[in-house]
Parts: structure tokens; sequence; C-alpha cells
């Protein structure tokens, strides 16, 4: 996995690991639990701030078929996380 970079905020920091977590289509999709546990923080901050990535169109989720939210980031979200590394 690629490391993060320490300066980023923690929002950029989600979106990061999703991406390095190869989550870029509905059948990679990661659950938000997962993301949480990864960055050891609250799983409602994860989905908060996730929920305001998919506003933005860096996003999409679903529930799973255990009704846990899933998310992946968007052809739009790869482009900002690329965008973090220049």
């Amino acid at each position: 996995m690629k490391t993060l970079r320490e300066e980023l905020p923690l929002s950029e920091k989600i979106l990061q690991i999703l991406h390095n977590l190869c989550a870029t289509a509905p059948d990679l999709a990661r659950r938000s639990e997962e993301l949480a546990q990864v960055l050891q923080i609250n799983i409602n901050e994860v989905e908060k701030v996730l929920d305001g990535y998919k506003a933005e169109g860096f996003v999409e989720s679903f529930m799973d078929n255990e009704g846990k939210k899933r998310y992946y980031v968007t052809g739009r979200g790869i482009i900002k996380v690329c965008a973090l590394f220049t």
C-alpha cells in the first residue's frame, strides 16, 4: 500500500485509503467500518466525510446484503486522489 502523506487533512486521508484499497468499482467497494479500523477513528466520522465526498461526486455508496454501507471511489475521485501528489 502507498504511504499516506502525514500533512494531508483527515478527509483526504480517508479518500486516499479508499483508493489505496483499490475500491474503485461497486464490486470492490469497502465497508465504512473497514476504513474506520484502518484509520483508528470513529465510523460515524468516516461516513460523514465520505457522504460529503459522495455529494461532490468523488465517491459512491450502497448498502450491502448485510445492511452495511460500502463506498468506492469514482473516476472523479481518482483524479482528486492523484492531484494530492502534485
